[in-house]
């Protein structure tokens, strides 16, 4: 028996039988949790397959990213100088609609930066 591996993330998603070794690329597909596998390579016993609805952007975006070191730093200096935009913004602009709505994109602008960062780096 061959193992069967999701090819983008490692995962085993099940076993199949040694004539696997002679199929060809998208010759063979499967099914594994609701998912449609198709082959892609087999080597050393192990047939790798891809998930066929795989999006390696919204795998990366729906994905916890633990802070890698020196992140941490940059997260607390984006946060600082927003916080200082907002006292500014604060003591400048009247309380009104357009002052929650610039606090609020200020937060997301925060977000986003920080977002940009855990993502990609």
């Amino acid at each position: 028996m061959l193992r069967c591996v999701d090819y983008h993330t490692g995962k085993d998603i099940g076993e199949a039988e040694d004539w696997f070794v002679q199929a060809k690329k998208n010759e063979y597909e499967m099914i594994h949790d609701g998912y449609t596998y198709s082959l892609n390579y087999v080597v050393n016993n192990v047939a790798f397959f891809i998930n066929k609805h795989f999006n390696s952007i919204l795998e990366n975006n729906f994905s916890y990213h633990p802070p890698k070191e020196g992140q941490s730093e940059k997260y607390d200096n984006i946060r600082c100088k927003a916080k200082e935009l907002a006292y500014l913004i604060n003591d400048l602009a009247p309380k009104s609609r357009e002052n929650s709505l610039a606090m609020t994109n200020l937060e997301q602008a925060v977000f986003w930066a920080n977002a940009g960062i855990a993502r990609n780096e």
